[in-house]
């Protein structure tokens, strides 16, 4: 029975994790997009750095929060700035990217 709910318990911490990752990125997503729009055609370099700024200011917070935007910048941005470059509408990019 101890078997039973301890599995019961890791298997709904690993649902509420995953669905609370789930968010942030979502929101990580949305803050970058209005970031992007006005940078289009600028450096990426530029972009990359004004969205981790701004990421870090917004999420420092939560646990982890800077370590996060590090990792979505290095590894999500580039599908946002492509989407929105090849005309994407801004508020249809997180949800066609899947983080949202």
């Amino acid at each position: 029975m101890k078997a039973v709910f301890v599995l019961v318990a890791v298997a709904l911490a690993v649902l509420f994790s995953s669905a609370e990752a789930l968010d942030l990125e979502c929101e990580m997503c949305k803050m970058s997009v209005k970031i992007v729009v006005p940078m289009l055609g600028e450096d990426t370099e530029d972009i990359k750095k004004a969205v981790d700024t701004e990421c870090k200011k917004e999420f420092h917070s939560i646990p982890f929060g800077t370590q996060e935007c590090k990792k979505f910048v290095d590894n999500k941005l580039d599908p946002i700035i492509h989407e929105l470059e090849n005309g994407t509408a801004p508020s249809d990019v997180c949800t066609k990217l899947g983080m949202c």
